[in-house]
Order: C-alpha cells, then sequence, then structure tokens
C-alpha cells in the first residue's frame, strides 16, 4: 500500500542555517504522527514544506501519491497554534478541523458530548 505521506531525505534551511537534515517519513492511512522538540527545532518549517508553502532544498514530497512541487496545493489541512484567542468565537476546535477539510468552505455542525 502507498504511503498518504511520504518524506524522502528532506532538509531544508534558511540562508546558511540548516533547520531540516534528511528527514525521511511514510504515514499510511490511518496512522498519526506528532512532531515535538524545542523552538526553533524545524516543526513549524516541517509543516510548511508539506503544505508546499516552502521548497526543500533537498528530498522530495509526497501527499497521496502526487509529489508536493510548490504549483499544486497538497490536500492537506491543519490549525495553526495561536497566541491570542478569541474564546467568545462560535465555533469548537473540532467543527475548525472539519472546515479545513470541506470544498467549499462550509461549517460543519457537530454534537456535543
Amino acid at each position: 500500500m502507498e504511503p498518504l505521506v511520504e518524506l524522502r531525505n528532506v532538509s531544508f534551511g534558511y540562508n546558511a542555517t540548516q533547520v531540516i537534515e534528511n528527514v525521511s517519513l511514510h504515514l499510511h492511512h490511518g496512522q498519526f504522527a506528532a512532531i515535538v522538540g524545542p523552538s526553533g527545532a524545524g516543526k513549524s518549517s516541517l509543516l510548511k514544506l508539506v503544505l508546499g508553502s516552502l521548497r526543500p532544498t533537498h528530498g522530495s514530497i509526497i501527499i497521496d501519491g502526487q509529489r508536493v512541487d510548490g504549483q499544486t496545493a497538497p490536500r492537506v489541512a491543519y490549525v495553526p497554534q495561536l497566541e491570542t484567542i478569541d474564546w467568545n468565537f462560535p465555533v469548537t476546535v473540532e467543527q475548525v478541523v472539519f472546515m479545513g477539510t470541506r470544498t467549499p468552505f462550509r461549517l460543519v455542525a457537530v454534537a456535543h458530548r
């Protein structure tokens, strides 16, 4: 079975500072992964590479069989971490996640448990 997300020897840096070096990863349907590390370790840069917002200096990224090349948007959604949150915003985290998975954009009603 082909991986849903695949990184092959991905490297990336800002100017002369290498922040990601030779990262390889295979995630198949139903698998989960956590990206953990200290501030400045390259976690956000790695996610931006998968999203196609940044291009690796070396290696390749393949999402659902399609190479992420910066020209076509991969079918990936994420919810960024923010420092300020409007706690009165009238949706749940689950609803926000669903917003990123639907086209066209729509609000999904989710029953509270």
